[in-house]
This record gives structure tokens, sequence and C-alpha cells, in this order.
């Protein structure tokens, strides 16, 4: 790292260092093959937590919304039968195994607003699956913030969710996308194949938002 800051330091703007340097660097681990496997970013901006779990936000119909119309599958961990979150939910889920499997022929999202912004492990992780393809056509990145890589990813995450969510990923050439169980529709973690991985986190990087200058949470 110290190398590629000398080299570009006299010929380029600090933050474009900064740019150049998260790429370089992400490129050359993910090449080295197994340290990296999961990229996140933000659906809400940083700091920004004055909603309501019932509330509708902007990142239900510029993220979500999108995603579901081409999602392959959709899965939610962690719901339990005696809570009023589930009984809300009970037209939209089938139960398959050990997880719920969200009907996308029908509504999901207005109306289920609670189940997307649940914090605190009132449910489980919820995972969406799409091709890699579709989901680079979507250009969702423009509407989410400070893409970043965690050291501890399973960290607010239902541990089932992720071993389904990579074998998945593994069988089926598929993206899979985790909204966690902790912190519910405030960041999304990014699974896929190595190649695919690397070319979304890069995509993510060059159009992400910064949250420091938001404007469409904050007027």
């Amino acid at each position: 790292m110290n190398s590629i800051l000398k080299i570009y330091l006299n010929e380029t703007s600090a933050d474009f260092i900064v740019s150049i340097c998260s790429i370089k660097i992400i490129g050359f681990l993910l090449k080295g093959g197994a340290f990296l496997n999961h990229f996140f970013v933000n659906l809400i901006p940083n700091g920004y937590y004055d909603y309501e779990e019932n509330e509708a936000l902007p990142a239900h119909e510029l993220i979500l919304r999108l995603l579901l119309l081409c999602a392959k599958e959709c899965y939610v961990y962690g719901l339990k039968k005696d809570t009023e979150l589930f009984q809300q939910c009970t037209d939209i889920l089938s139960f398959t195994r050990n997880k719920y499997k969200l009907d996308l022929k029908k509504e999901v999202i207005e109306g289920y607003e609670q189940l997307w912004n649940a914090t605190g492990w009132q449910r489980g992780s919820i995972l969406i699956f799409l091709e890699p393809e579709k989901l680079k056509k979507l250009n969702i990145f423009t509407s989410c913030y400070d893409p970043s890589i965690l050291e501890n990813p399973n960290s607010g995450e239902s541990a089932a969710a992720i071993r389904f969510c990579k074998g998945v990923v593994t069988k089926e050439k598929l993206v899979g996308l985790c909204f966690s169980a902790s912190n519910g529709i405030e960041h999304m973690k990014v699974y896929a194949e190595k190649d695919t991985l690397k070319e979304l986190y890069e995509c993510a990087l060059v159009q992400a938002l910064s949250s420091s200058s938001d404007s469409i949470y904050t007027p």
C-alpha cells in the first residue's frame, strides 16, 4: 500500500488516491483468492436513525423494489410465530425447512415495512438471490452509501442464513444479498463469486453516495 501511495502522491489529489488504492488493493486481494467473499453498502446514510419501524423509506422503492422485481428467491430467517411481526406477514410467507420463503408474486413492501426495517433481532436475516447480470443492470448502487468491507461479516446475521447464502452463491452462481438481523434496512451485504464480486465492488466504489453529502434523506 505504501508503494502505491508513493507512486501516485505527486501526480494526483488525495481523494483520487483513496479511490485508486481501494480498487487496486481490493482487486489484488480478490485475485489472491480466499481473503474476501463479501462487501457491504449502507442503504440509508450513516447517522440517519430518525425513522419508525413501520415507516416507508426511500430505500424501499429506490433499492428494494428493484431488487425484488428481478429476484429469483427471497427468504426470511428467525421469525417467531408468537410475535406481532410474524402475524402481520403470514399471507406473504410459506415455511420451508428452517426459514420462510417470501411470495414475490404478491406485494411484500407496502404494508410490510416493519419486516424490512425491524432491528434488534426481531427477525433473522433476509436473503435475496438474483442473477449477476440483472443486478448490474439495476444500477442500485447509485442510491446506496459508503461501500466497505467488514472484518467480521457474520456479525449481526443469522448463522444459518450466511451458510445457506454462500452455498447458493457457489452452486447456482447467483448473487446473494443479505439484510441484517440486527440492523434491518440500514445496510446490505453482497455475496458473489470472486470475479463477479470484484466487478460489483468496483462499481459500488464509483457509483455509491457518501453519507456526508446525502440529499435523499437530508432535506
